[in-house]
């Protein structure tokens, strides 16, 4: 039992889109926030570096948007694809997105944490979350009983020390499996058949900038076989290239950058074409590997789940950026409302999955089916002709894998009111 008041009210463990934009929101309602992240900003990540319409909507939702329109990002209207026979397919964007790297995004939103109160420790690694009884906010009313209190182990410089808070949110990618409070564990089987099917599907990210890469204020995807890449202009001219191709794709070319990327551009045309004269900027070179883009979604998990550690998204869901920022609006008023005793874990966990389902779980469906089509040579570049026939057509699937452009916090959104227990 833990007889001190906790440290924080929120520990937020990640400090990618998702976590600094939600330890931001807390903190604006007048909540006292840790948010933890295990490198030091800035730093590069494997990422489209795409900043979509909706996501923009998102930020400004929460307050955040004047911290990253300040940072100029490009400014980009249109998508073009180019399947591996050489057939290519441009349309308009739903909106003018952004081109912004996550050397300068993640640093801009964690900044804006600070800025309103978040106590930001970088270099961090948060080992565990353990759960207990918490004696000080026990109280008489039905809606307390299952107030708990988190005691999260944290390691920085070869030296570890605990700090407890009345709630914890993994936003830490795949790395928050490692300090989740663990839930119900699931069936044996479904572990055994998950385990095969990852095995099918992982995959590796690439990351790299160029300098003297000329192209058109718009996002160009490339399929090839076993991957797709993507570029598209970022602040500073430079430009972002993001390849995801499966292992066994990355391990014929000698499973290194220079080789994958070499052997992207023979295999798709177009892309070597692109590259052709650009100047790799080799400080900028980051990989990731066993990308399970196929893996069940899960929003809850003995704590609440954002961005990549809630799902990881298909590159054709439109945006992964705006859902993680999204996700974290979702989370944030069902968080304020248990804070402020509204409501009890558990009715914040149902509301906040089934929002997150809701929103997402059709748009991620439709992606995965998307990917698995394109990432077929022949059958890609028989979509491309077609989408130029039927320009209808491939307008409805941008459409379909990108939510609604928010003005304000919507409606669907878990609220105090909706989760009150009075």
């Amino acid at each position: 039992m833990l007889d001190d008041a906790p440290d924080y009210d929120v520990i937020v463990i990640g400090a990618g889109p998702a976590g600094s934009s939600a330890a931001a929101a807390l903190a604006d309602r007048g909540h006292r926030v840790l948010l933890v992240e295990r490198e030091r900003f800035p730093r590069h990540k494997v990422c489209g570096e795409f900043l979509s319409p909706e996501a923009q909507g998102t930020l400004a939702a929460l307050g955040l948007y004047p911290a990253l329109a300040q940072l100029e990002p490009v400014h980009l209207r249109h998508v073009e694809v180019y399947a591996a026979q050489g057939q290519a397919l441009r349309r308009p964007l739903p909106g003018t997105a952004w081109g912004i790297s996550r050397y300068a995004l993640d640093a801009a939103l964690a900044q804006a944490a600070v800025d309103r109160g978040v106590t930001l420790c970088t270099g961090t690694t948060a080992i565990r979350t353990t759960v207990i009884p918490n004696t000080t906010t026990q109280k008489i009313e039905p809606q307390t009983l299952q107030r708990v209190c988190y005691v999260v182990a944290l390691r920085s410089e070869g030296r570890q020390h605990s700090v407890c808070a009345r709630m914890v949110l993994a936003a830490a990618g795949r790395q928050s499996r490692a300090a989740l409070y663990p839930g119900p564990p699931p069936n044996e089987q479904r572990q055994q058949q998950q385990a095969r099917h990852a095995r099918l599907t992982r995959s590796v990210g690439v990351k790299r900038h160029y300098s003297g890469l000329s192209m058109p204020c718009q996002v160009a995807l490339f399929l090839f076989e076993g991957g797709y890449a993507g570029i598209n202009p970022v602040e500073g001219g430079r430009a972002n290239l993001c390849l995801l191709v499966e292992e066994e794709t990355f391990r014929a070319v000698g499973g290194t950058v220079e080789g994958m990327i070499a052997a992207a551009a023979a295999a798709n045309e177009a892309l070597g074409e692109q590259l052709a004269g650009a100047h790799p900027l080799e400080e900028t070179t980051c990989t990731v590997a066993a990308v399970n883009t196929e893996s069940p979604a899960c929003p809850w998990q003995g704590l609440p789940r954002l961005g990549d550690a809630a799902v990881m998204l298909p590159p054709f869901c439109g945006d992964g950026m705006a859902m993680a920022l999204r996700g974290a609006q979702l989370c944030v008023d069902g968080a304020d409302a248990y804070l402020r005793g509204d409501c009890t874990l558990d009715e914040w966990a149902a509301h906040y999955t089934a929002a997150w389902r809701a929103e997402f779980a059709p748009r991620v469906r439709l992606a995965r089916r998307l990917q698995r089509l394109l990432m077929m040579p022949h059958v890609a570049g028989g979509l491309l002709a077609l989408g130029r026939h039927l320009p209808w057509a491939a307008d409805y699937f941008v459409r379909a894998t990108r939510g609604p452009v928010p003005a304000s916090a919507s409606s669907s959104s878990p609220s105090s009111s909706s989760l009150s227990t009075g």
